[in-house]
């Protein structure tokens, strides 16, 4: 079980391409966070800019170990649920 959950999490499965996109509200968070990143990024020197972008490569890395935790907990609980479902108690 463990290798399908890494094939789905890593997209050689891929079961998100039917979902959709951000919805409006998250796309304009997003547009204003890089909006507000390129104008803090114009202000600072070389130095705070190497710091800056350690910080979003840091933040990048930390999201992505908690979604693939997210990611795999959830499938988990769906297979529980599935499994209860189909055999009529719990496992």
């Amino acid at each position: 079980m463990d290798n399908i959950i890494n094939e789905l999490y890593y997209g050689n499965i891929r079961p998100v391409e039917q979902m959709g996109g951000l919805t409006a509200e998250a796309a304009a968070i997003m547009k204003r966070v890089h909006e507000n990143e390129y104008r803090l990024e114009a202000s600072l020197d070389e130095q705070e800019k190497e710091l800056l972008h350690t910080i979003q490569d840091d933040r990048l890395e930390v999201t992505s170990i908690i979604e693939e935790k997210r990611f795999r907990e959830a499938f988990t609980l769906g297979a529980k649920l599935m499994a209860e479902i189909l055999t009529g108690g719990p496992q």
